[in-house]
Parts: C-alpha cells; structure tokens; sequence
C-alpha cells in the first residue's frame, strides 16, 4: 500500500486546522498596533495588514530625501510584516502631513474634511472594505474610528469582526470632560474631544455594535463600556513594556531637586493644569520637564513652557533618554485608555504617578513601582512628590522595582495574550 503525504502526516484526518487568516487595518501604526500584526505573522496568521504610509528605509529613495524627512519616514517603516502583505493607502495621509502653511492646513484638515484626521480614516476605511470582496479573511480586526465600512463588508461576507478601542468609551469621556470644563474654566480651552461632531459619535456607535468581539487595553476602559457593550464581548489585554534601558546613577547630592517628568499633549484631558499646580507645591525643591505639543494658546500652559524644561517633540529614542535622566513620571489623566508612556517610564526605572483612570495602573501597585491618586487631585500628587523627595532610598528602590514589573509585562508576553485571545474570538 502507498501512503500519501497527507495519509503520513495526518494532518487533516486528525483535525488538523490550518491558523485563521485575519486582515488588519490602521492608518498610522502605533506601537499595539506594531506588536499586534507582529503576533499574527509570528503565529502564522497574517493575511494582509493594511495601513496609509509604509516607508521601505532600504529603498533607493530612501537615500534621496533630507535627513529630517527620512526620520520622520522611518517612524513609518513596518518590520513587523512581510512587505508583500503590506498594502497602502497613502495620498491623503501625504497630503495631511505635508499641508503647509496654516490657512492652508486649516482648509484642507480641519474638522471633518477630506484631508483631516477623520475624512483620512473614513476614506482609508472604505478602501479596506472593498478589499473585503475579492480577499479571504476569516477576520478582519480594526480600530476606533476606522472600521465602520469594514465591518458592513465583513458582517455581509460573514467574516467575524474584531475591534480594538484605545480609548475609554466617547460618551463616558464626554460627560466627563464636559464636568471638568465648568469645573477648571481656565483650562477649558485644552478640552478638545468636546468639539467632535454628532454624526462622528454615531460612527464609533455603529463600529461598536457590529463588533463580534471588543479588545480593550485596560480595565478601566471595560468600565466606561458598561451598558453599552456586553461583558462577555470584551477582551482585556494589556499592552507592554520596551526592552529594559539601563538607567544613570543619581546625583548623590541630597538637596538637588527631585526631577519630575510629563509625556504627552499639553491638553487638560490628561491632568496636565493638576501638573502644574502639584509642582508649584513643592517649591524650589522640583523641577520639570514638558514633552509634549501644546494644542493651543493657554496663559498657564504657555508660562510653563517658557519656566520649564519644555521640548515640543522628540524623536522616540530621545524621550526615552530623558526618562532615564528623570526620578519620576507624573500622568494624572481624566481618561487615558491605557498610556504607553507609563510603560515605557517603567521599563526606564522611573517610578510613576497615574490615577485609576489611566488604564496602565492596572499595572501599578501603588506604593510598590508608582502611586495611584485620586483624579483631579493636585495635592495628592504634590504629597506623593514630598515622600519621593525626603526619602531617595525608597525612590531608588521603586526604580528598580518599575523595571523589574516592565519586564513581566514585556509587548513579547502582550502578542501571546493577544494571539491566544483572537484566537479563541475567530
């Protein structure tokens, strides 16, 4: 008797299945977004991933081009993926970034119009949906704001929708910025999501009930979708942390200021107004730095930034060396579905401060690599700053002790989490 291949390997008799094929779609690529399609090529899983802007760093252009271009390019290299499963949509995005001078900008790339964020992802969406018609996806996982056409195409074909949400809930963070705005009237103007339109909610909506499944990055994002979505809909991964940068020794002076750090936009969404106030507790004895854009013109915002240590924008690398050069990283955010900065201060040895609403102090154990303080508490911070400056033995430690939870909570442990969820999800 000849036994074939197939009869040798068993492989189909015994139940063998071939790994889903899923199709993945983000205009621009953050870092889960990185981690997420890298898990899929790892696992065997990635038909195509779809995103604007795939620079190839190998290419002959790539020599062409001024040096400040190519690095803002080689933000948007993937790595991650095959190159012949990368597929682009790229002209609005072009013209999005290269829109110059501000009328011009304001023209093209405001609101909802064709060249703005959002007229990008929705013409970037339905790029992707018809894709859907002629590919093989048993599939497709999307995010936030750029799914809606893509998942009508996909429920029609009966290929299964997945969608990812790094954000907290738009109508829970919308009652909530709303109340902080009658609250903090002179930070009012740093409170951009109220600005979004009601039509533009409706599509989050809409992308939200034609999800089969929803991956969340935090707990407390599954709490601002209570009584929207089911429970038993959401999935909750956490993202992770870089590789571990060593840190340099602390000045051994006793009295030097204690070096306090914020990453992120200028924006009161992310605490930045109890920032401020917390650092101006403690006098003489902190000293700040700002990264971050400022969104726009505020009295308060902008004398700090004229006070402070303030850099508007740093490549990534950079922002990680000054993490290494700062005792500790505040982030008191309103809402903030997860913060990658806090995962990457950890991975830096800096102890950080968070409130329960950013997502990544499911991740904190407070006292232990960080606090966690009550929302809209300047004085909370400003007393966990006291006990960090008078005590740089416990500061230390903390330090070593945020690295060591950095490296449990590697993005290598996030893309075996987050396989095994989407799995079980297809």
């Amino acid at each position: 008797m000849i036994m074939t291949l197939e009869a040798a390997t068993g492989s189909k008799k015994c139940g063998k299945k071939d790994p889903p094929a899923v199709l993945i779609s983000h205009p621009t690529g953050n870092q889960n977004v990185r981690n997420a399609v890298r898990s899929l090529s790892e696992n065997g899983m990635l038909q195509e991933f779809w995103t604007t802007l795939a620079w190839d760093p190998h290419s002959s252009w790539n020599r062409l081009v001024p040096e400040g271009l190519r690095t803002q390019l080689a933000r948007r290299a993937f790595p991650e993926a095959p190159r012949e499963r990368v597929k682009r949509v790229p002209w609005r995005e072009v013209i999005r970034l290269g829109a110059r001078p501000r009328v011009l900008k304001s023209l093209l790339c405001s609101g909802e119009r064709p060249f703005s964020i959002i007229g990008m992802y929705r013409h970037f969406d339905s790029k992707v949906a018809r894709r859907l018609k002629v590919t093989h996806a048993n599939g497709v996982y999307c995010y936030e704001g750029g799914a809606l056409e893509t998942f009508r195409e996909a429920r029609r074909r009966a290929i299964k929708t997945i969608y990812e949400l790094p954000s907290s809930y738009w109508y829970w963070t919308r009652k909530l910025l709303s109340e902080e705005a009658e609250r903090n009237p002179e930070f009012a103007n740093l409170l951009p999501i109220l600005a979004d339109s009601a039509g533009h909610l409706e599509w989050k909506d809409e992308e939200l009930r034609l999800a089969d499944f929803v991956f969340a990055p935090s707990e407390h994002v599954r709490r601002t979708l209570e009584g929207v979505v089911p429970d038993e809909k959401v999935r909750v991964i956490s993202y992770g942390a870089p590789s571990i940068r060593t840190r340099k020794p602390a000045p051994r002076n006793p009295n030097r200021a204690l070096s306090i750090l914020f990453v992120g936009a200028l924006i009161q969404r992310k605490g930045i107004s109890y920032v401020l106030e917390a650092v101006n507790l403690l006098g003489s004895r902190a000293e700040l730095t700002l990264v971050g854009t400022r969104f726009r013109a505020n009295r308060r915002v902008d004398e700090a930034c004229q006070h402070w240590r303030w850099f508007e924008t740093l490549p990534h690398g950079r922002v990680l060396d000054v993490m290494t050069e700062s005792d500790v990283l505040v982030l008191p955010s309103l809402c903030e579905a997860f913060g990658l900065v806090v995962t990457e201060a950890l991975a830096c040895g800096l102890p950080v401060i968070v409130t329960p609403n950013v997502g990544a102090s499911d991740l904190i154990r407070d006292g232990w690599e960080g606090y966690v303080v009550p929302v809209r508490s300047a004085e909370a911070i400003a007393s966990r700053l006291d006990t960090l400056d008078r005590d740089r033995e416990l500061l230390a430690e903390m330090s070593i002790r945020a690295q060591a939870t950095a490296t449990e909570r590697s993005w290598a442990s996030y893309r075996t989490k987050w396989a095994s969820a989407l799995r079980e999800s297809l």
